[in-house]
């Protein structure tokens, strides 16, 4: 009697579980999108640098998110659609060329210090996704990226004199 009431409560538990992660599916889950965004576009980033970024940035930090299996259960669903909201809301690389100047030296900026620093991409996603580790040189290729492109927006735009413009 004890046994039949365990493997009620257990097959009831798992029933829950199943409806709550067939409940929770991310939009994105359904199948890979056929219109994928490049990141960057208009960045003057080497293809090098986009590729690094690509492997290692572009799930949290793009329209491009490629949805793990793990992903797809409950509440893991929950929890990497917060944090990809999370880390969109602040940058999307798809959406490079729609940022005004200032807000794209700003997002140079911390890249350059996240990379610098290792913080990025975080542990907990390494861990799953060693793959997206950054080598010291990817690391440090990416800062020099952040930092000429960062001056290169700093630049005056070519052909505008500032005297003639004031007249």
């Amino acid at each position: 009697m004890k046994k039949t009431k365990k493997t009620i409560a257990l097959a009831v538990v798992f029933a829950l579980w199943a409806l709550a992660t067939a409940l929770s599916q991310p939009a994105g889950v359904s199948g890979p999108s056929s219109t994928k965004l490049p990141i960057l576009a208009g960045a003057g980033a080497d293809p090098q640098v986009v590729a690094i970024l690509e492997r290692s940035c572009q799930n949290c930090r793009s329209s491009n998110t490629e949805w793990p299996l793990y992903g797809r259960v409950f509440p893991m669903t929950l929890l990497l659609e917060h944090d990809i909201r999370m880390a969109k809301s602040h940058m999307d690389l798809s959406r490079w060329p729609e940022y005004e100047e200032s807000r794209k030296r700003l997002l140079l900026s911390e890249i350059g210090v996240v990379v610098r620093n290792g913080s990025m991409p975080p542990r907990r996603y390494t861990m799953l996704h060693p793959e997206a580790k950054l080598s010291s040189e990817e690391a440090n290729e990416i800062y020099q990226w952040t930092r000429s492109n960062r001056r290169l927006l700093k630049q005056e735009p070519p052909g505008l004199n500032t005297s003639a413009a004031r007249e």
